[in-house]
């Protein structure tokens, strides 16, 4: 018998033997390699029938069925010649990964386990008992599996990503590690690439996954996965000009997902491009109506239009979608107080900087604006007096909310001689 080139089925790597000699499996050959996968299998089992048992024409019979996707009978024909050569691991092999392929993973995974155990230095098969094991969720085997990989050989670039993954899942340290050694011996690896850079923003490290971004847009520029990590990136890093830049290069290579145009609307928004915010947040609202993140920024944006009543109602919506974090609400309610002040609707306006005042009362800002409407736009002075008063008071008991907010001290200083003021002018009043 003599071997044959290597060939790869559904992932797992074969041996075809062949016999000198036998016109009818050179024929088989010729067959398989012009492609000719039907008629291979119909001289295949011609032979089969008439009592053929050799190996290389259960292989040839086999190989022709997966390459037509038949896996089922695929895996019929490997059973069948395992009943012949049980110590043919090329026969293992094949017939482990077809029961991958159909999602058998009990035997398949059976399969492999033979096959270490026949050579220990099995790379193929650690993998995939580590692969198998992962699908299961049983990422304590899966990591003793590639440890096993990487004793064998240290720089696997397969076990290594699959080791950072399962870290990354498990939610352990150590995935970053792994993908910074994945990325050293091969930085033009995709995956390895991505996985780092998206892992360094995740880390608050959006500055070190811009030089991989802009690595990998050299050697494709058109990846529209790099584009938009490129711009989560900048996002992430304070830059939403440039932000904005690579959002747009993504949507205009195609990318229609919901994270490009929400990014891209916030860093808008960001940069005063209200209009461009607006455009980008009413394209992700249609493909998530319930993010109240989206619904937040398009209300912020709508209320430095006309569409004072659009911005009330997406910014209504954020908070019913929110999860309440009481400085996130009291922002809210204060932007639909500045509306609603706009637009002279003093009173409802009154009311939604309380309604921030309560959800908040680490931030007197909201006491400030009560005050001021009533004092300026109300003219109910008396009131205005008192809330002028509880501005001072909630300063006086939080020293530090002073460097929360620069304007506070200013603030305060207008307060203080407007409250003077306002008593003068009461004493006045109450002495006619």
């Amino acid at each position: 018998m003599s071997l044959n080139p290597l060939h790869s089925v559904s992932g797992c790597l074969v041996f075809l033997f062949i016999g000198h000699g036998s016109f009818a499996q050179d024929n088989l050959q010729d067959l398989y390699y012009e492609g000719e996968y039907k008629l291979a299998i119909e001289t295949c089992s011609d032979l089969l029938m008439k009592g053929d048992t050799s190996l290389s024409t259960y292989y040839l019979k086999a190989l022709s069925e997966a390459r037509l996707g038949n896996i089922g009978a695929s895996i019929k024909t490997l059973e069948q010649a395992l009943h012949f050569y049980k110590d043919e691991p090329g026969i293992s092999r094949m017939l482990a990964g077809q029961y991958f392929e159909a999602a058998d993973y009990v035997r398949s995974r059976e399969l492999y386990a033979e096959l270490v155990l026949y050579d220990s230095t099995d790379i193929a098969s650690w993998l995939k008992l580590a692969e198998i094991a992962a699908l299961n969720q049983q990422y304590g085997m899966a990591r003793e599996a590639l440890n096993r990989v990487l004793e064998i050989d240290s720089v696997n670039l397969s076990s290594i990503l699959m080791m950072g993954d399962i870290l990354e899942k498990q939610n352990l340290r150590g995935s970053l590690e792994y993908f910074e050694r994945a990325y050293r011996i091969y930085p033009s690896n995709q995956k390895a690439a991505y996985s780092l850079a998206n892992l360094y923003i995740q880390a608050q490290k959006a500055d070190e996954a811009l030089p991989i971004c802009r690595h990998m847009l050299e050697i494709d520029s058109a990846s529209i996965k790099f584009r938009k990590l490129t711009g989560y990136a900048y996002y992430k890093s304070g830059n939403p000009h440039q932000a904005v830049r690579y959002f747009k290069y993504a949507a205009d290579a195609g990318d229609s997902t919901v994270l490009t145009f929400k990014f891209m609307g916030i860093s808008q928004y960001m940069t005063v491009d209200f209009p461009g915010a607006i455009e980008s947040l009413r394209v992700a609202t249609k493909k998530d109506s319930m993010d109240s993140e989206i619904h937040f920024f398009l209300g912020s944006s709508l209320a430095n239009t006309k569409n004072k009543s659009g911005a009330m109602a997406h910014l209504t919506r954020s908070l019913e979608l929110m999860q309440p974090d009481p400085e996130v609400v009291a922002r809210i309610y204060s932007e639909q107080g500045n509306i609603k002040r706009l637009t002279g609707e003093y009173e409802e306006a009154y009311s939604l900087y309380s309604q921030a005042w309560i959800a908040d009362s680490t931030n007197p800002l909201s006491l400030y604006f009560m005050a001021s409407i009533l004092d300026n736009s109300l003219h109910r002075s008396r009131e205005a007096l008192v809330d002028y008063q509880h501005f001072i008071d909630q300063l006086e008991k939080q020293p530090e909310t002073g460097n929360r907010n620069r304007q506070i001290p200013t603030i305060r200083s207008i307060v203080e001689d407007r409250i003077i003021s306002l008593k003068e002018e009461l004493f006045f009043l109450d002495q006619k």
